[in-house]
């Protein structure tokens, strides 16, 4: 992965996290007035502040997608049975899972939340491993289920402590959509990079 590409791949997640946390956070503010209590007057001011904080979603998401790549390296030198570390992964990503559950059972979150939020979290992940197996292989479906929900949850803690249902959504669902595009992106510039230095070789001799 060159710069260029580096910096699209930025650039888009960035404006990802901007979209969806200004749509989100304008669908929260009018099912749940209590969540920002917004002016007439003061809604542009308000999308502003929004997308710059999705933006800084975006960036976090980023962080959190090169944290897992380098975690990835090392992992894969550790274990020298590849299905090892998937097994690893597996497990990490049900115990999380678990742990969301733990988190958000008997404290301030609604009822549902302790299952809820779970639930939601794994259909989307099993939905974008799908998508990824179908682009690339089988090979694609755990690493994948396990860095949406395990680096998503991580990157959501701090809002977990705040026990509101709302700022978890708002939080939690850019940072979803900015792994799930990451991960989805990847294949595809991995794919090109190999299909470029083929014919660099050839061009050399």
């Amino acid at each position: 992965m060159n710069l260029r590409k580096w910096m699209r791949l930025f650039g888009v997640t960035i404006l990802i996290g901007a979209v969806v946390t200004v749509v989100g956070s304008v669908c929260i503010q009018l099912a749940n007035p209590d969540f920002r209590d917004v002016e007439a007057g003061g809604w542009l001011s308000y999308i502003l502040m929004m997308a710059l904080i999705g933006m800084t979603f975006g960036a976090f998401s980023h962080m959190g997608f090169f944290a897992y790549m380098m975690l990835n390296y090392i992992a894969r030198s550790i274990f020298k049975r590849p299905m090892t570390w998937v097994a690893v992964q597996g497990f990490i990503a049900a115990v999380v899972l678990f742990e969301i559950g733990y988190w958000t059972y008997d404290t301030n979150f609604p009822q549902q939340t302790y299952w809820g939020v779970p639930l939601g979290l794994l259909v989307g992940s099993l939905l974008v491993g799908w998508m990824k197996t179908q682009q690339t292989s089988a090979g694609a479906w755990v690493p994948t289920i396990f860095f949406l929900i395990a680096i998503t949850t991580l990157e959501s803690i701090p809002v977990f402590k705040l026990g509101e249902i709302s700022s978890l959504l708002y939080q939690m669902i850019p940072l979803f959509v900015c792994n799930a595009y990451q991960i989805m992106r990847l294949h595809r510039i991995l794919a090109a990079d190999s299909a470029k230095a083929p014919a660099a070789v050839s061009s050399s001799k």
